[in-house]
């Protein structure tokens, strides 16, 4: 089934997540032609900055501000929405602590984390929120909203 026409853009948002948590677990590009990820760990730091306050954060605003107030009115979500706002907090976390972050070891950790957490928590949305959320659409429970 297609997604949503709501959940399409989350959705592009979530394949560059994938990516960005996969260049971390490789510790660099996922290629040869990989230009967009350094292979420098201090500029990888860089990056994942970089993409938490562009793309990341405001990804979650959208998230907790549209989808999740949703998602709350149906049965059956309780463990999942707090696993998720779980998952949030905890990258949010990461990415303040990996800013404060006094040494390689412990960035480095953090790093491994982070993409850890964000690769388990985009595939969470993917095949158990979204899919509840068009069923429930469908079904004519609620309503998904436009993010545009």
């Amino acid at each position: 089934m297609p997604r949503h026409a709501t959940l399409i853009p989350l959705s592009h948002d979530h394949h560059e997540a994938l990516l960005v948590a996969l260049r971390i677990k490789k510790g660099g590009p996922v290629s040869l032609n990989d230009r967009m990820w350094p292979a420098d760990f201090h500029q990888q730091i860089r990056a994942i900055k970089l993409y938490c306050e562009r793309e990341l954060l405001p990804h979650f605003a959208i998230e907790e501000e549209f989808l999740f107030p949703v998602a709350d009115w149906l049965t059956g979500l309780n463990g999942l929405m707090l696993t998720l706002r779980s998952q949030h907090e905890a990258m949010r976390n990461f990415f303040k602590h990996l800013t404060e972050s006094p040494d390689e070891a412990t960035s480095r950790k953090l790093v491994e984390e982070f993409g850890s957490t964000l690769e388990a928590h985009v595939r969470l949305e993917e095949r158990e929120l979204f899919p509840a959320l068009e069923r429930a659409s469908e079904s004519g429970l609620i309503v998904l909203p436009s993010l545009k």
